[in-house]
């Protein structure tokens, strides 16, 4: 407000101060719509200034430097056309002034409105172009998700089909079952037996059973003729193991079993070599030999030019005669030509010098040594084999090797002077374990039947119970019964046995504890751990037993052996889940209520102590952070107790009575202290489960 007073009082003085000297014309409006003042002359400086009076200096005044050419050139032609009085004209005018304001405000407001409008334009083209992108990302993740919905529905298509193909091969099985059964039963009477109602095939005969295990996916493939009985079986139960048996005289079951990889350190050398251990500078004999040449070449050069002197001399001696002066002028140009000769090699031996350093910087080298092992690399297929031959059942396990020499390197230094080269000649333990995890070449099924060609090393199974328990199946003998017990509905109970004292020696009464049934070792190319089963063939240990680890076993208290797998971890509780070929019997867990107090019992391998059992009580509930506990997160449940924990405990359970309720944990809190053992707590057990 107070710049809009300020303009106007300038503009009144300027009218005062000139209004009497200048009635009529005596202002100028340039193009930008400034006024100025006419003072001695009569017109305006330019041409392109607008000369104006008094009245149209008083009209255009109030309006903006922007408008004022047009207001003036609007104003002159109102006065053009109206021929009113002076008063009628000053009304008119203002009338046309506020239209003209009027119309003004409209143009700005319309020139708003279209700025407006434009913005908003873009904007929505902005919006649209977004809306279009995010539309294309959705309809790109629709028919993503499209895809993988039929993807889905093709495998499950695929799997039902395989299940129902499943069914039919178990109900067409079944219906020869009864079929045979029904044949049986009407031939009770007769003297032929069931086994000669059927056609044996007395051909050799080679099943191999797809089984999926723990890296099964390392298993080779077995090639195999056309002309060979060789069969490949998807399913394998009890009936199917029956029906082979039964119909075939001269049978053999290939059945994979594990997958197993080691390695062993034949030998050891400590190899020597150097090292750049830091620089030094040392004379540079170049530099020296410069400096020699340089000054011999110097005096050469004076002497020459002392002949070359003595030869001037002589040219020069007139009083001798003219062979003598001829000789001095041959003298003179002789030397001469050795001088500037001379002084050539100077400049050139300048030039070397002034590039040539001093000083050589030279490397000094330390002796130190390197380790070298020489390892030979294993991986096995381990299949188990059930041959029916001559009327016996026998059983063997076999294998299909590999193995690979390596020399693997250790601390070589970066600094060698040969450091590429050893690591070029050398392997690293990453070479081996790749080696290991890479399946295995494909056998012929002549070289199969080769291994099981060796009779000396099958074990003869006595009985179909014992057959069909070595391929864990439960097999109840079939008694045929009496007309008496058809007529009961079933067979007498069998009377309780009782044991006799007198033939049993004493170790056969040694107390067995049943809890180690599902206890096993877990030992890796690092060490050894504890763990334990919580389903058929699942093992949870620590995470820090099995870190790292590039190989892992597990054996069972039958010492039992079988790789395994990780499947699931979690390092802020340090639990870890094994997938494994081997079976074994599944804990309980705890469901209740701890007490301090209460006595608990940890079992596992205790510094290589396999399969022991110490007991303690329980000492405190509480929250701690464990060995893998970043910032931030929260403390993990620990049960805290003095029952002995040391190396080889760790993952193992801690029994309360014949239940479940820790996870033995060795390293957290373990220093000078005694009796401070900690276990993971079942809850927290229980949220790793179940997540």
């Amino acid at each position: 407000m107070l710049k809009i007073i300020t303009k106007y009082t300038a503009y009144l003085l300027v009218f005062l101060l000139y209004s009497n000297a200048y009635a009529e014309e005596n202002f100028c409006l340039d193009k930008k719509g400034f006024i100025l003042p006419i003072f001695e002359q009569t017109n305006c400086e330019t041409s392109a200034e607008i000369k104006i009076n008094e009245k149209e200096f008083m009209h255009i005044i109030e309006f903006d430097e922007s408008i004022r050419i047009t207001e003036l050139e609007n104003y002159r032609k109102n006065q053009i056309e109206a021929g009113k009085t002076k008063t009628n004209e000053i009304a008119s005018n203002s009338e046309k002034d506020l239209k003209k304001i009027d119309e003004e405000k409209k143009i700005l407001e319309q020139k708003k409105i279209s700025k407006i409008a434009k913005e908003q334009e873009e904007k929505r083209l902005a919006r649209q172009k977004e809306l279009e992108i995010k539309k294309q990302k959705r309809l790109a993740e629709i028919e993503k998700r499209k895809k993988e919905k039929e993807e889905k529905k093709l495998a499950n298509q695929k799997r039902l089909d395989e299940k129902k193909r499943r069914k039919e091969l178990i109900a067409k099985k079944k219906a020869e079952k009864l079929k045979k059964e029904q044949l049986a039963k009407k031939n009770e009477t007769s003297s032929i037996s069931k086994e000669d109602t059927v056609k044996i095939n007395e051909e050799l005969k080679i099943i191999y059973f797809e089984k999926d295990i723990v890296k099964s996916e390392l298993l080779p493939s077995i090639n195999f003729k056309p002309e060979q009985k060789f069969e490949i079986l998807v399913e394998f139960n009890l009936d199917i193991a029956k029906n082979l048996f039964a119909k075939n005289s001269n049978l053999i079951l290939v059945i994979p079993k594990d997958i197993d990889s080691f390695s062993n350190v034949i030998s050891e050398n400590n190899m020597a070599s150097q090292m750049v251990a830091g620089i030094r500078q040392v004379p540079n004999p170049e530099f020296n030999r410069l400096q020699m040449e340089i000054r011999r070449a110097e005096r050469e050069q004076q002497q020459a030019l002392r002949r070359a002197e003595d030869g001037f001399r002589k040219s020069q001696c007139y009083s001798c005669g003219l062979i003598t002066q001829w000789g001095g002028v041959a003298i003179q140009s002789k030397w001469n030509n050795v001088a500037k000769e001379l002084q050539s090699e100077i400049v050139r031996l300048t030039n070397s010098y002034s590039t040539t350093p001093d000083y050589l910087e030279k490397e000094v080298l330390r002796s130190y040594n390197y380790l070298v092992q020489n390892i030979k690399a294993e991986k096995q297929a381990i299949y188990q084999v059930v041959q029916f031959k001559n009327g016996k059942y026998l059983q063997r396990n076999i294998s299909i090797d590999e193995n690979k020499s390596f020399k693997v390197a250790y601390n070589i230094d970066p600094q060698d002077k040969k450091y590429e080269n050893l690591i070029n000649k050398y392997s690293d333990n990453q070479q081996v374990t790749n080696w290991q995890n890479k399946k295995l070449k494909s056998a012929s099924l002549e070289k199969l039947l080769t291994k099981i060609d060796n009779q000396e090393v099958f074990t003869e199974i006595m009985g179909k119970k014992e057959l069909y328990a070595s391929l864990n199946f439960e097999y109840v003998e079939e008694k045929e019964l009496s007309w008496w017990e058809r007529l009961l509905g079933g067979s007498k109970k069998e009377g309780k046995k009782t044991a006799s004292l007198s033939n049993k020696s004493s170790s056969d009464y040694e107390e067995k504890d049943v809890r180690f049934d599902s206890v096993v070792i877990v030992k890796t190319e690092n060490g050894l751990g504890s763990g334990f089963f919580i389903s058929k063939d699942e093992i949870l240990t620590n995470y820090h037993v099995i870190e790292n680890a590039t190989s892992i076993s597990v054996t069972d208290k039958y010492k039992k052996r079988s790789s395994a797998v990780v499947i699931k971890k979690d390092l802020r509780r340090d639990l870890a889940i094994l997938k494994t070929n081997t079976t074994g019997k599944p804990v309980k867990f705890f469901d209740g209520q701890l007490k301090q107090g209460e006595m608990v019992e940890a079992l596992g391998h205790p510094k290589g102590r396999k399969f022991s059992l110490t007991k303690g009580w329980i000492s405190a509930i509480r929250k701690e952070s464990s060995v893998y506990s970043a910032t931030g997160t929260p403390d993990v449940l620990f049960i805290q107790t003095d029952a002995a924990i040391n190396p080889g405990n760790s993952g193992g359970p801690l029994f309360y009575k014949d239940k479940v309720v820790g996870v033995n944990t060795q390293g957290l809190h373990k220093d000078s202290t005694e009796g401070m053992n900690f276990a993971v707590h079942f809850s927290e057990v229980n949220q790793f489960l179940s997540n």
